[in-house]
């Protein structure tokens, strides 16, 4: 069972905007991941702006690398809560990667989004996304074989590490240098055609 406003394939992908828009922007990016943490904390608000205007759709392809080399099971099992808010909406869906984000656990290896407790209590500053359904399929992990399934289908992209971020097919920059800062809003909107 795939979440709504998922993509792909698989439905593999989470994305927010009108998929009939002309123009795509792609990120990849990983829940434990700093460097991803980074440029959604730069970048969120303009990327939701661009698909509200309808100048594009966003779609978020999920790693899960750290679990992989650090141990443990957070970039799955927050990817799952995500899924779950994406039932909600779009809006939810942004709103709780932002507010995940900001709950990163530092170091990598200390794994707290393997918690479901630190899930639902970093929905709690959302709008409308906590409820009984919410809550039930963050603890049930509705849809953990979901996000196993997208973490797999990742690397099909042929991109090696993250954060990354494409404009159709042309190589966007998210970081500056690697662990670098973000990019600003002003320099991501630069490199976009138009």
């Amino acid at each position: 069972m795939n979440p709504a406003n998922t993509t792909g394939p698989d439905g593999d992908t989470l994305y927010y905007g009108d998929l009939d828009a002309t123009h795509k922007v792609q990120l990849f990016l990983e829940m434990r991941d700093r460097g991803s943490r980074r440029v959604m904390e730069s970048l969120l608000g303009t990327l939701r702006k661009g698909a509200d205007d309808g100048k594009y759709v966003v779609k978020f392809h999920f790693a899960g690398m750290i679990d992989d080399t650090a141990g443990g099971s957070g970039s799955r099992n927050a990817l799952g809560a995500l899924g779950a808010a994406a039932d909600v909406g779009q809006k939810e869906f942004a709103d709780y990667m932002a507010a995940l984000f900001e709950v990163q656990p530092f170091p990598p290896g200390y794994d707290t989004f393997s918690e479901t407790s630190v899930l639902l209590s970093a929905a709690d500053g959302v709008d409308g996304l906590r409820s009984a359904d919410f809550d039930k399929k963050v603890t049930d992990g509705t849809y953990l074989t979901w996000a196993g399934t997208a973490i797999a289908d990742f690397e099909s992209c042929g991109v090696v590490g993250t954060p990354i971020g494409w404009y159709d097919e042309q190589l966007l920059q998210v970081v500056k240098g690697e662990d670098g800062p973000a990019v600003s809003p002003q320099e991501f909107l630069a490199q976009l055609p138009g």
